[in-house]
């Protein structure tokens, strides 16, 4: 306290005063039938000045702990709204997620269904592609990023899958470089890519589609092309819940305005280009 301090500062100002006012005497400065009045006079100044200076800084002790105290609490709240944040972002992505893998697993047993009856043994093999396409599914609940690799694994089966029940209608190419294998990419993102063209275009039309799937670098970031011949489609009206929706908004909760979704018109088709940030700026 400031009592503590100024009581400190006494006990060392007074015998200096002392001392001081000794050494004039015995130097001649002083007049030793003067010296108890000089001492009184500057006692008193002595006194004043080390309240006064106890005071300024008690005061500015007491200041400088507040300041610390307030800075303590102004951290803690910043750090409870991140965790908030975080856990709400994390929620989010959840539940987006479950919606989209019961969409995929349904759409693979309805095109393994009609192969049953009139190709029992081309039925047989697609399930065992099917199986490993629930494998991957399962294998990436609670990862928010795999690596490209395992993406176009998982196309490559649904594919074969949707092949068997559309046969030439599905007319598919990929330029998918090694280089970018381990290049981390949202779990059945290139899937959804792929499955609204196949949904939307290749089955809904008697002739079919052509799909072309494709990635490259662009600087420091990956771009995902998925393009096919047919009308395209305007990001800005898809309904809630439909898969590039779902997309759009996985983007947005993994790494905000780090990626984005677009999509439009190309060489006489509809293309759909998803863009991902670089290895080192993809942690939140």
């Amino acid at each position: 306290t400031w009592l503590a301090i100024a009581g400190a500062l006494v006990a060392i100002a007074v015998p200096g005063s002392l001392v001081a006012g000794v050494g004039a005497v015995l130097l001649g400065l002083v007049d030793s039938s003067s010296f108890w009045a000089v001492q009184r006079a500057g006692l008193g100044i002595t006194l004043v000045m080390t309240l006064s200076i106890g005071i300024g800084i008690s005061i500015y002790e007491r200041t400088r702990a507040r300041l610390d105290e307030a800075r303590e609490r102004l951290r803690a709240q910043e750090l409870e709204a991140e965790r908030a944040q975080r856990l709400a972002a994390d929620a989010r992505l959840a539940s987006l997620e479950s919606r989209l893998h019961p969409h995929f697993l349904f759409n693979a047993i309805a095109a393994i269904s009609g192969e049953i009856r009139e190709a029992p043994e081309r039925a047989e093999r697609l399930l065992g592609e099917f199986a490993d396409l629930l494998r991957a599914s399962l294998d990436s609940s609670g990862r928010h990023v795999g690596p490209l690799r395992d993406e176009i694994t998982v196309v490559q089966a649904y594919l074969e899958i949707e092949k068997a029940r559309l046969g030439e209608r599905l007319r598919v190419k990929l330029d998918l470089p090694d280089e970018l294998d381990a290049w981390p990419v949202p779990p059945f993102a290139l899937h959804t890519l792929v499955q609204n063209s196949v949904k939307h275009v290749a089955a809904a039309r008697p002739a079919g589609a052509e799909i072309r799937v494709a990635a490259r670098r662009a600087g420091d970031r990956l771009e995902i092309c998925v393009w096919d011949d047919g009308p395209g489609i305007n990001l800005a009206t898809v309904p809630s819940g439909h898969g590039l929706d779902s997309l759009r908004a996985r983007l947005a909760v993994l790494f905000g305005s780090r990626a984005r979704l677009d999509a439009g018109r190309r060489e006489g088709g509809g293309q759909v280009t998803m863009t991902l940030p670089d290895r080192a700026s993809q942690s939140p």
